[in-house]
């Protein structure tokens, strides 16, 4: 082994090892994507295992230390996409046919091949068109699961690129060693175990996966963290300083282009009987039932906030105020037509609404109030209702 090899062989072991290492802490004592970091540390632990098993490769024929050493990197590579389908989240996981067909394939057609470096041809095809497939399956998913998750295409590009750009340089291996132009080692470097371009290759690859994966899974993390801070405990929705937060942007939107907003406000009407008679817990669920069906009918641009004990606030941008009342009016029906069920008993719920339309120079307090005193008006009208406040105080 060459100085450059040695060299190449210890940063090789050091990286996988430390990443190894760093994605088992992340996924066990941080619990930070667990299952997707698990999976990242069997992959770098494989790598590790590839690194070492190279280096006992000599002249002599060994399935092990030749096509052993392919083999562990496609294992590595499906593992690393495993925990990509996991970290992103994808609405349909990759069948085991997809992920591990092609290496089965691969596998079967170099054990009919020397293991030793006569057979250099047909397992460098097959080598890089299978680690081609596997780095595409990365990116492919790595791109669409990220999509799912309103990723920027620019951000989708600089997380998923470097998958893509490394299944286009196997398969232009392949093309290049199949057409010729990169012929099998002949003479006296055909004699010696030649590890370089497969360590340079691994090394690239190693860092390039564990980095984009590093910087995804810290941005989850601190986006996680973000919603936590924004987010009501016991509901989901947004607490009351980011849904005033909203408006008050929503606010300086409509300076800016005259766009409408609307606010609308409901009390959830049976929360206080229900806290009185079962309980705090019967009456958090409640709250959340109430919260998931009218979530299920706002838009993406729309925001639901809690903003007292059983009182909740949606910011409507791009809404006149005939358009929140009916809004409101599928809303409460919406709520009055799904049954809550709690400790096998059909408990019903409904709501009391009352919408206004921000004014052009009306402040925050001021619409605030008057959905506020909209919706007290729903209430003393009979509950499950909607009121509108229609002039600006």
């Amino acid at each position: 082994m060459g100085q450059l090899d040695l060299t190449l062989f210890t940063t090789n072991l050091v990286l996988c090892t430390l990443w190894a290492f760093t994605w088992g802490v992340l996924g066990s004592a941080m619990k930070m994507a667990p299952k997707a970091s698990w999976r990242f540390c069997a992959a770098n632990l494989l790598f590790a295992v590839t690194v070492v098993n190279l280096t006992h490769r000599t002249l002599e024929p060994s399935y092990l230390h030749y096509q052993g050493v392919e083999w562990l990197v496609f294992f590595g590579l499906a593992a690393f996409h495993s925990g990509i389908s996991y970290l992103v989240r994808l609405h349909d996981m990759p069948s085991q046919a997809r992920r591990f067909g092609p290496v089965l394939i691969a596998m079967v057609i170099t054990l009919q091949v020397a293991p030793d470096s006569t057979s250099y041809t047909v397992r460098s095809v097959v080598f890089s068109l299978t680690v081609a497939w596997l780095t595409f399956n990365c990116f492919w998913d790595c791109f669409g699961g990220l999509r799912n998750d309103q990723y920027s295409p620019v951000a989708r590009w600089a997380i998923g690129g470097p998958f893509l750009l490394a299944s286009l340089v196997m398969l232009a291996r392949a093309a290049m060693i199949m057409l010729g132009l990169a012929p099998a080692p002949s003479g006296e470097f055909a004699q010696i175990p030649h590890f370089t371009p497969f360590l340079v290759m691994l090394t690239v690859i190693v860092l390039a996966m564990n980095i984009t994966m590093g910087i995804l899974t810290f941005g989850r993390m601190t986006k996680r963290f973000r919603n936590l801070a924004e987010q009501d405990p016991h509901t989901g929705c947004l607490n009351r300083t980011s849904i005033e937060e909203r408006l008050a942007f929503e606010r300086e939107r409509m300076r800016r282009s005259s766009a409408p907003v609307a606010c609308v406000f409901f009390q959830v009407d049976q929360y206080r009987p229900i806290l009185e008679q079962h309980g705090q817990a019967p009456a958090d669920t409640a709250l959340q039932h109430a919260v998931t069906v009218i979530q299920s009918g706002l838009r993406a641009v729309d925001s639901l906030g809690r903003i007292g004990d059983e009182e909740f606030m949606i910011v409507m941008p791009d809404t006149q105020l005939a358009g929140a009342r009916d809004a409101a009016n599928r809303m409460r029906q919406a709520l009055e037509q799904t049954t809550l069920r709690f400790a096998g008993n059909a408990v019903p719920l409904t709501a009391s609404f009352g919408a206004a339309m921000l004014g052009p120079n009306e402040s925050l307090a001021s619409i605030l109030g008057r959905a506020d005193a909209a919706m007290y008006q729903a209430k003393r009208n009979g509950r499950n209702r909607v009121e509108i406040s229609t002039e600006p105080a």
